[in-house]
C-alpha cells in the first residue's frame, strides 16, 4: 500500500487479562477473522488492543477503571503488542496493569505514557475514532451520532490534520462574527434610542438659554454693586487714616511724661529699700528676744505646776488608802459567804460523782457500739462504691468491645456500600433461607495476630474477601435475584465447595521443615466459619501455602518443592518450573504490601460473655451490700437516740458539778486578791517626805529664771524704740511714692486708651482693606470679556477711574434695585433643569461613543468575513471532494447489497454557519420506501450495523491507518447480508487499501471464500467447552464430508 508508514500488529500477548490466563496471538496482514463462542474472550482482544496502545478504558465500552480488566485469579494484567516498523526493528509496547496504577515499557525499557502516545501517533493510530476502532458496545453509538458528530469524526478519520484544524478555525470565526454582529445590532438600537430622547429634551434647553442670559445680566449688575461698595469703603479708609496720625502724636507726648515720673519713683524706691532692711534686722532681733522670754516664762510656770501636782498627788494617795481599806473589808465578806454556800453542797458531791461515773460507762459503751457500727457501715459503703465502680467499668468495657464489633461494619459501609447493604438485609432475613448463608470473609474471619493480616491480603483477592458463601443452590439463586433485581446491588456470591473441611487439612510441619524456615500455613493464621474456610482453601489453597521466617531466604528452592508459593515476613515468593528442556525453576519475588483491606478486629464474643456474667454477679453483690447497709443504718438511729438521752443526763450532772467547782474557784480567786490588795496599801509618812523635797528643789530653780528674764526685757525695749524711728521715716517716703504712682497710672491709662483707639482704627482699616480686596478678587474671577468695561486695572485705582456720580450710595441703591428685578424674573423661571442638561450631555457622549464602536465593529466584521471567505475557499472544496469520493464508494457498496445509500454535506440554510455543518447519511433498504436519514428510530440494529461497516469501508481509501478493528458488526443481520458484508470486508482487505483488519464474530458462515490474506483465529477459551477435543479426528470428519 502506497504511503504505508508501518503500525500493523504482528503479535498480541496477554497475561492475566480479563478471561485469559495467558495467550499469544499473531495476526496476519489483511483480514483477521476472530471467531469464538459468546463469552470466550473475543472482545477481550479488542479491549487489549485499545488499552495496550494507550486508549482510555471508556473507549472499550466496558468499564472506566483499568483494574476491572485484571483476571480475578491474578493480581495484575500484562498486555504486550508488537507494531511493524519499516525503519528497522519493530516497536514492542508492554503495559502492566495493577489495581492502582499502570507501568509502561517500550522495547523492553521503562517508559512514560507520553512516549507511548508519541509512538502511537507516529503510526497514525487513533483508538478514540470509531471509524478505526469500533468495539461491540460502541456499534450503537454510530447510529446515535448526529450530523455534526459524524462530520467531525469523518474529518478526523480522513487523516488530514489541517482539514480538521481549518474546520475548527472556521467555527470559531463564525461564532466570533455572530457575536460581533449581535453586539453591533445592540449598539445601533441603543444609539437610535438615545438620539430620540435628546430630541424630546430640546425645548427645555431653549428655556435654559434664556435663563443663562438673565444670569449674565445679573452677574454684571452684581459687579457694579461690588465697585460702588468698594468706593464707599475707600472713603471710609482715608478718614480712618487721618485719625490714626493724630493718635500717634498723642502717644509720643504721653511716653515722655511717663519716663520723667518713673525716674523720680526709682530714686525714692532706692532710699526706702535701705530703711526696710534696717527695720527687718531690728524685727528679727525683737522676735529672738520675745522667744527667749517666752521660754523662760514657760519654765517658770512648769516648775509652779510641778509643785501643785505633787501636793495634789499626795492628797489623792491619802484618799486612795481609805478606799483600799474599804475594799479589803468587802472582799473578806464575800469569801465568808462563798465558804458557807460550799458547806451546804458538800453532802451531795459523793452521790453526784457516782452518777457521773455510771453515765460515762454507759455513754462509752454506746459510743463503742456506734463506732463499730460506723466502721461496718463505712466498709460496706466502700464495698458498695467499689462494686458501683466495677459495674461502671464493666459496662464501659462492654460498650467499647461492642463498638469494636461494629467497627468492621463501618469499614464495610464506607468502602463497599453494596456489600454492606446486602449484609444488613441478610442479617434480617437469614432465617428465611433453607441453609445458612455465610457473611463475606472480610467481616467473618478473625485474624489471630494483626501482623498476619498482610499475608492474607496478599493471598486472597478483594473480590473473594467480599464473597457471600451459600450452602444451598436454591438459596443462592434466590439471594442473587433479590440482590440483582430487587435491590439493584452488585455483590459476589458463590456455592460452598463439595469437599469436606477435613479435605483441606494442612500437612504437619516436621523438624526439617522448621529448619528450612517454615512456621505454619496461611490457614492457621485466622479463624472463619466452616463454609468460608472451605471456599478460601478451595480457591486460594490457603492450607498448603507456608508462612516462613527469615531463614527461608537461603532455602527458597527447598521450600518451593513443598508448594509453588510461600511467604516470608517481607516478600511473596512464587516458583514456576518450565515444562520443557531442563525444567528450569524461575522464581518471582514480590514485596508484601499492607493493603489495609481486612479490619483489625478480634473475636470478642467470649470476652463479652464473661463481662456480662461478671456484671450480673456484681449487681447481685451490690444488692446484698445495700440491704446490709440499710439494716446498719436503722440500728445506728436507735443507738443515736439512747446516746442523746445519756448526753442530756450527763449535761445536767456536769452542770451541777460545774457550779460547785465555780464556788471553789471564786473562793480561791478572792483569797488571792485579798492578799495582794493588803500588801499594796499606801505608806502615808513616806509620801509626805517625798513631797517636801520636791517643793524645795523647784523654788531654787524659779529664782534663777527670774534673773534671766529681767536682762532680756531691758534689751527688748531698746530694740523696739529704734525700730519705731525708722518706720516713721519710711512712711514719709511711701506717701511721696504713692503720689508719683497715682500720677503714673493716670498717664498710663491715657496711653492705654490711646493705644486701644489706635488699634481699633487699625483693625477697622484692615477690615475695610480686606473687604475691598475681596470685592476686587471676586470681580476678577468673573468673565473678563463681558465685564471688562466695568473693572479698573488695579484695586488702587478703584474710585478714580469711575466717574464721581457713580461713587455714592445713590448708585449702589439703583444697582440693588436692578438686581432685585432680575432675580424676580429668574425666580419666576426657577425650574431646575440641571439634571436634564446633564442627562442631555451624557446621552450625547453615549451617542458619540456608540458611533465610534459601530465603526469599529463594522470594520471588524468586514475583516472576519474576508478571513472566513479566504479560509472557506481552501477548506470547503477539499471537504466536498472527500465527501464525493466517500459517497461514490458508499453508493457502490449499497448497490452491491441491492440497496441504496448516499452521503452529502448538510450546510443548513446558511453556507457560513459552520458550527451547524453536518454529514447526512440517507439510506433505502427496500424498493417501496423513500430515502431516510440514518437513525435508530427508523432503522433496525442490523441496518445500523450495515451502515456503520460500509461507511468505514468507504473511508479506507482516504485514510492511511495501519489497522481497523470491528467487533461483532454482524449482530442483527440475516445470513444473506452477513455473507455480503463479509465479502465486502474481505475484498477491502485484499485490495490493499488498509494493511490489516480485525473482524470479530461469534459465528462462522459455511462455504465462505477465503483468499490468502484472510486468517481465521478460533478462540478456544470457555469453561463450558469440552476439555477433551481430538482435533485430528474432527479434521478427518470434515475432509470426509467435503469429499
Amino acid at each position: 500500500m502506497e504511503g504505508y508508514k508501518g503500525g500493523r500488529i504482528t503479535r498480541i500477548k496477554l497475561k492475566g487479562f480479563m478471561t485469559y490466563d495467558e495467550i499469544d496471538l499473531k495476526p496476519k496482514k489483511g483480514l483477521n477473522l476472530i471467531v469464538g463462542l459468546n463469552g470466550s474472550g473475543k472482545s477481550s482482544i479488542m479491549s487489549a488492543i485499545c488499552l495496550g496502545l494507550g486508549g482510555k478504558p471508556q473507549f472499550t465500552g466496558r468499564s472506566f477503571q483499568t483494574s476491572d480488566f485484571i483476571n480475578f485469579k491474578h493480581k495484575e494484567a500484562e498486555i504486550e503488542i508488537e507494531l511493524e516498523s519499516f525503519r528497522g526493528k519493530n516497536d514492542v509496547i508492554r503495559r502492566v496493569i495493577q489495581p492502582d496504577k499502570s507501568i509502561w515499557y517500550l522495547n523492553g525499557s521503562h517508559a512514560q505514557q507520553s512516549e507511548i502516545a508519541a509512538v502511537v501517533k507516529k503510526y497514525n493510530i487513533d483508538i478514540g475514532n470509531l471509524c478505526q476502532f469500533l468495539p461491540q458496545e460502541k456499534v450503537a453509538e454510530f447510529s446515535k451520532m448526529d450530523k455534526k458528530q459524524r462530520l467531525e469524526n469523518m474529518i478526523k478519520a480522513i487523516g488530514e490534520p489541517s482539514l480538521y484544524t481549518m474546520f475548527g478555525d472556521l467555527k470559531d470565526m463564525r461564532k466570533e462574527y455572530c457575536h460581533v454582529e449581535k453586539e453591533l445590532e445592540i449598539l445601533e438600537s441603543s444609539r437610535n434610542s438615545e438620539v430620540k430622547m435628546n430630541e424630546v429634551l430640546r425645548p427645555e434647553l431653549e428655556k435654559q438659554e434664556e435663563r443663562f442670559r438673565l444670569q449674565a445680566e445679573l452677574a454684571a449688575l452684581r459687579v457694579q454693586k461690588m465697585i460702588a461698595q468698594y468706593n464707599i469703603l475707600q472713603g471710609e479708609s482715608l478718614k480712618i487714616k487721618e485719625e490714626k496720625k493724630s493718635l500717634k502724636r498723642d502717644m509720643l507726648r504721653i511716653e515722655k511724661e511717663l519716663a520723667s515720673l518713673s525716674s523720680k519713683k526709682e530714686s525714692l524706691f532706692s532710699e526706702s529699700n535701705g530703711l526696710r532692711h534696717e527695720i527687718k534686722e531690728k524685727s528679727q532681733r525683737i522676735a529672738y528676744l520675745t522667744g527667749e522670754l517666752s521660754k523662760q516664762l514657760d519654765n517658770f510656770n512648769m516648775l509652779h505646776e510641778q509643785v501643785d501636782n505633787a501636793k495634789i498627788t499626795f492628797r489623792n494617795k491619802i484618799t486612795k488608802k481609805e478606799e483600799q481599806k474599804a475594799e479589803l473589808i468587802e472582799l473578806n465578806s464575800k469569801i465568808k459567804g462563798f465558804q458557807e454556800a460550799l458547806k451546804k453542797k458538800e453532802h451531795s458531791v459523793t452521790e453526784m460523782k457516782a452518777q457521773i461515773s455510771k453515765n460515762a460507762e454507759q455513754y462509752e459503751a454506746i459510743e463503742n457500739e456506734i463506732s463499730s457500727l460506723d466502721y461496718t457501715m463505712g466498709s460496706t459503703n466502700l464495698e458498695i462504691n467499689r462494686m458501683e465502680f466495677l459495674k461502671k467499668r464493666t459496662l464501659e468495657e462492654v460498650e467499647r468491645i461492642s463498638s469494636e464489633e461494629n467497627k468492621k461494619f463501618e469499614i464495610l459501609k464506607r468502602s463497599y456500600p453494596d456489600t454492606y447493604k446486602a449484609v444488613c438485609w441478610l442479617q434480617e432475613h437469614q432465617n428465611s433461607f433453607r441453609a445458612p448463608i455465610s457473611m463475606p470473609a472480610l467481616i467473618s474471619i478473625q485474624v489471630t495476630d494483626d501482623e498476619n493480616r498482610k499475608f492474607l491480603e496478599n493471598a486472597i483477592s478483594k473480590r473473594d474477601l467480599l464473597m457471600f458463601v451459600c450452602e444451598d443452590k436454591q438459596d443462592l439463586e434466590r439471594f442473587m435475584n433479590v440482590m440483582k433485581k430487587d435491590k439493584k446491588l452488585s455483590v459476589n456470591v458463590t456455592m460452598v465447595p463439595d469437599e469436606n473441611i477435613n479435605d483441606f487439612s494442612s500437612p504437619a510441619i516436621t523438624g526439617h521443615m522448621r529448619k528450612l524456615g517454615m512456621q505454619c500455613f496461611l490457614k492457621d493464621l485466622f479463624i472463619a466459619p466452616e463454609s468460608v474456610m472451605r471456599f478460601l482453601c478451595k480457591l486460594s489453597r490457603l492450607h498448603q501455602v507456608p508462612v516462613c521466617n527469615n531463614n527461608a531466604e537461603s532455602n527458597v528452592e527447598h521450600i518451593l518443592k513443598y508448594n509453588s508459593l510461600f511467604f516470608t515476613p517481607t516478600e511473596r515468593i512464587t516458583g514456576k518450573r518450565s515444562q520443557y528442556g531442563n525444567r528450569n525453576l524461575s522464581v518471582k519475588r514480590d514485596f508484601i504490601v499492607d493493603r489495609k483491606i481486612l479490619p483489625n478486629i478480634k473475636d470478642n464474643s467470649e470476652i463479652l460473655n464473661n463481662l456480662e456474667m461478671k456484671l450480673k454477679n456484681t449487681e447481685n453483690s451490690l444488692n446484698e451490700l445495700n440491704s446490709k447497709f440499710m439494716q446498719c443504718s436503722v440500728h445506728r438511729t436507735e443507738l443515736d437516740k439512747k446516746l442523746e438521752a445519756l448526753r442530756k443526763v450527763k449535761h445536767e450532772l456536769e452542770h451541777e458539778s460545774l457550779k460547785i467547782s465555780e464556788i471553789q474557784f471564786q473562793i480561791k480567786q478572792l483569797t488571792e486578791t485579798y492578799i495582794k490588795k493588803k500588801a499594796a496599801v499606801i505608806d502615808e509618812e513616806q509620801e509626805k517626805a517625798y513631797v517636801k523635797e520636791k517643793i524645795c528643789s523647784a523654788n531654787s530653780t524659779k529664782k534663777e529664771i527670774l534673773a534671766m528674764m529681767h536682762k532680756l526685757i531691758k534689751e527688748f525695749l531698746l530694740c523696739k524704740k529704734e525700730k519705731l524711728k525708722r518706720i516713721l521715716v519710711l512712711k514719709f517716703f511711701s506717701e511721696n511714692i504713692s503720689s508719683l504712682e497715682s500720677e503714673i497710672k493716670t498717664k498710663e491709662k491715657a496711653q492705654s486708651d490711646t493705644e486701644k483707639c489706635l488699634l481699633e482704627k487699625t483693625v477697622e482699616s484692615t477690615a475695610l482693606k480686606t473687604q475691598g480686596f475681596k470685592l476686587y478678587d471676586e470681580i476678577k474671577k468673573l468673565d473678563l470679556d463681558k465685564l471688562k468695561f466695568l473693572i479698573p486695572s488695579s484695586p488702587a485705582q478703584i474710585g478714580t477711574d469711575i466717574a464721581p456720580a457713580q461713587q455714592g450710595p445713590e448708585v449702589l441703591e439703583q444697582v440693588e434695585q436692578s438686581i432685585a428685578n432680575i432675580e424676580a424674573r429668574l425666580e419666576f423661571n426657577n425650574e431646575n433643569i440641571a439634571p436634564i442638561l446633564a442627562e442631555y450631555k451624557e446621552r450625547q457622549e453615549k451617542i458619540l461613543n456608540a458611533e465610534e464602536h459601530i465603526k469599529e465593529y463594522e470594520t471588524r466584521m468586514k475583516t472576519l468575513q474576508a478571513k472566513i471567505e479566504e479560509k472557506k475557499k481552501h477548506w470547503l472544496q477539499r471537504l466536498i471532494n472527500h465527501i464525493d469520493n466517500i459517497n461514490k464508494k458508499f453508493s457502490e457498496y449499497y448497490k452491491f447489497l441491492q440497496c441504496a445509500g448516499e452521503i452529502s454535506l448538510d450546510t443548513a440554510d446558511d453556507s457560513d454557519d459552520f458550527p451547524n455543518y453536518g454529514l447526512q447519511i440517507k439510506l433505502k433498504y427496500r424498493v417501496d420506501e423513500d430515502f431516510m436519514e440514518l437513525s435508530q428510530t427508523h432503522h433496525s440494529g442490523g441496518e445500523c450495523s450495515v451502515a456503520a461497516i460500509i461507511f468505514i469501508l468507504s473511508l479506507q481509501e482516504l485514510t492511511e491507518v495501519p489497522f481497523r478493528c470491528i467487533d461483532e458488526i454482524n449482530q442483527g443481520m440475516d445470513a444473506v447480508n452477513e455473507r455480503k458484508m463479509y465479502q465486502l470486508v474481505a475484498d477491502a482487505a485484499k485490495s490493499g487499501s488498509c494493511s490489516q483488519y480485525f473482524l470479530l464474530t461469534p459465528k462462522l458462515l459455511m462455504d465462505l471464500s477465503y483468499h490468502k490474506d484472510v486468517a481465521v483465529h478460533i478462540i478456544y477459551n470457555s469453561i463450558f467447552l469440552q476439555t477433551k477435543l481430538d482435533v485430528e479426528r474432527h479434521l478427518e470428519i470434515a475432509k470426509t464430508c467435503k469429499s
